[in-house]
């Protein structure tokens, strides 16, 4: 029998890589594991490496290294037997919320012909399943607080990644940006703006404001001189980036999320130091630049861009219609593109809307799923911030795991919460699963506190 020698090669390529993974995270640490999955959903993502089969999902890197990942969290499961906790109102409607999408996508289809769509199962994986998995595995390893430092210095390359690529997109200098496929104007949408190797401005400002407010916590836990003025000067290198998004939903969520966070931690290094001066800052910066913000060019900072609000409004408003027409079950999960010419005759211009996915998650939803999967997404949002609420009436002011580490999960959840009002952010995986593990992380340290308050320690 003849053997294809590359086909062979693969096989023991894969192999061998899956067995060093194992033992690599299992011995080490469990986070490392997710790291080198978001730089894989990061970095390495389909411009990198896509294998298409027909019928079935596209694969993509963060996937092989996602199904690696399963068998170390078994492992990890057996030796940390204090990891296990019980189901909350969370993981019910959690499991709820993808049963519905996946009884949605047996009724409409799980895959779609039509150009210009994305596939429903893949918005599914990359929306829900990953991110919910995720959630999971905060949930079960982020309880101890060396735990959650290291997942700390763990994201701070990527924040030095983002800001560093910003800086060589803003100031087109093309040729020492990795990935090349970020300086290549033909790929994704966004070009000229900081959209970093998500090739979407407003993703790239989602994390980078999720990164920006993780540092800020990791600077404030650190207690080397050396540390705390290495991360001061890359919080204050971060802030120009920001701004290089041009992304109005990204400017507004880092003019929102520090004010909450200053009204919410009493930690004077905070507030004084890295919450004021930004919005001093921008306000200055407003003052001197007012003419640039009130242009309607996107490169010289303007924010009165017309059209993208005449869009949305068209988007919420075939929304609507489609909510009338089916209000339980909607079109189907993944099929609001192809739902448009039925609803937008009347609403939008010709074409205006023709592939354009509704721009906000919750109207996403009650449009594909109606009220039967908006329901439990929105107490999802409910019982999360409950939860939080109650963890931080609870826990001190002192340590990693401190109230200060709430607030910074609230500023970060409202980053989240603005940029899915005016993004589709189901599309976008290592951002959802970034999110999703910080609430993970503080619905198991509220699930710890309320049965065994010990746990909560420095392990």
């Amino acid at each position: 029998m003849d053997i294809d020698i590359n086909y062979l090669l693969l096989v023991l390529g894969s192999v061998t890589a899956f067995v060093f993974f194992i033992f690599l995270v299992y011995l080490a640490d469990i986070l490392y594991g997710f790291l080198i999955w978001l730089l894989a959903a990061t970095l390495l993502g389909k411009e990198i490496f896509l294998l298409s089969i027909p019928g079935l999902p596209d694969i993509y890197l963060e996937r092989i290294v996602f199904l690696f990942l399963i068998p170390v969290v078994l492992l990890m499961i057996s030796r940390e037997r204090e990891a296990l906790l019980p189901n909350t109102a969370v993981e019910y409607l959690m499991a709820l919320l993808l049963l519905i999408l996946v009884g949605s996508m047996w009724r409409t289809g799980f895959l779609t012909t039509r150009m210009g769509e994305d596939q429903p199962f893949s918005i599914f994986l990359t929306g829900f399943f990953f991110p919910f998995s995720f959630y999971y595995f905060g949930k079960l390893f982020l309880y101890k607080e060396e735990r959650i430092r290291l997942l700390l210095w763990g994201l701070f390359p990527f924040y030095l990644y983002l800001i560093f690529i910003a800086y060589l997109e803003h100031f087109k200098v093309f040729e020492l940006i990795v990935p090349g496929y970020i300086s290549d104007p033909l790929k994704g949408i966004h070009f000229g703006r900081a959209r970093g190797p998500f090739l979407n401005a407003p993703v790239n400002g989602w994390v980078m404001l999720t990164l920006f407010f993780s540092v800020l916590y990791l600077r404030n836990i650190s207690e080397s001189i050396l540390a705390k003025t290495i991360l001061f000067l890359a919080l204050l290198f971060g802030l120009p980036p920001i701004f290089y998004t041009y992304t109005r939903a990204v400017w507004l969520a880092f003019l929102i999320a520090p004010i909450i966070l200053m009204a919410l931690t009493k930690d004077m290094i905070i507030r004084a130091r890295f919450i004021m001066f930004p919005l001093i800052l921008l306000i200055l910066l407003s003052f001197f630049f007012w003419e640039n913000l009130g242009s309607s060019e996107r490169q010289a900072g303007g924010v009165m861009q017309i059209s993208e609000v005449e869009d949305r409004i068209a988007l919420f408003n075939i929304s609507v219609a489609i909510f009338k027409e089916v209000p339980i079950f909607g079109v189907g999960f993944g099929r609001f593109i192809s739902a448009i010419p039925y609803f937008a005759p009347g609403i939008a211009a010709p074409g205006a809307t023709a592939f354009a996915s509704q721009h906000n998650i919750l109207f996403g939803i009650l449009s594909e799923v109606g009220l039967l999967g908006a329901v439990p997404f929105v107490l999802i949002l409910f019982f999360v911030f409950r939860y939080s609420q109650v963890l931080y009436r609870r826990l001190g002011e002192e340590g990693i795991i401190s109230r200060n580490l709430v607030a910074v999960f609230w500023s970060i959840l409202i980053v989240y919460l603005i940029s899915a009002s005016f993004i589709q952010t189901q599309y976008f995986i290592a951002a959802n699963a970034l999110t999703f593990l910080w609430v993970g992380m503080i619905v198991g340290l509220y699930q710890r506190q309320e049965e065994e308050p010990d746990l909560v320690e420095a392990v």
